[in-house]
């Protein structure tokens, strides 16, 4: 009886070791990125500078809504009370800077989120044509979703999905990671701001 009881604690010790925790990415990198939403017939191309210790984003966007196209430098500031967006439209040169409201959502997996499994972008059949992947998900308090797809190895995001009554279904590619920030005068405001 005792063998039995102390197996039963070593297959629950295992079985709990096994579940999977989300990865967490590297604090500093850059991509490219785009997002659609095909039911407003938006679309947004950037590259993205991301600093996640400091709580900071920049983006210069090409955003495209219905048939107009608009080009912003955006920088995004979350580490101060309230956190403040800079907002340089490319063509106008004319800045927007406000408060904003909504807090600070880092790129990576969310806490409580379910691993979905693993899958190859490309494939795992022939040696270095794929790209090993994680897929999560989540379904927040307020009802909101949450889809990611993040690399095995180095926890590299490919793709985001969230879906909410205000936006509805927002899907987010990366592209061309790389790790740091090449340029470290990326986060100063645009002089047009100041």
């Amino acid at each position: 009886m005792k063998t039995l009881l102390l197996f039963s604690a070593v297959c629950l010790a295992v079985a709990h070791s096994q579940i999977l925790q989300p990865c967490s990415p590297p604090p500093l990198w850059e991509a490219r990125v785009s997002r659609i939403d095909p039911t407003k017939r938006f679309s947004e191309r950037a590259k993205l500078s991301y600093d996640g210790a400091n709580r900071r984003v920049r983006r210069i966007e090409e955003v495209n809504l219905l048939e107009d196209k608009e080009f912003y430098d955006v920088l995004y500031i979350h580490n101060t009370e309230p956190g403040t967006e800079y907002r340089l439209n490319l063509k106008t040169k004319e800045c927007q800077k406000r408060e904003m409201s909504n807090a600070w959502r880092p790129f990576q997996v969310p806490p409580n989120s379910t691993f979905l499994g693993e899958s190859y972008i490309g494939t795992g059949a022939v040696p270095g044509a794929g790209v090993l992947t994680e897929l999560w998900s989540n379904t927040f308090e307020d009802g909101d979703k949450y889809f990611g797809v993040y690399t095995v190895e180095g926890c590299i995001p490919i793709q985001e999905e969230f879906y909410s009554n205000r936006t509805g279904l927002v899907s987010t590619f990366f592209f061309d990671v790389t790790a740091g920030i090449s340029d470290p005068n990326v986060f100063i405001p645009p002089r047009e701001c100041m």
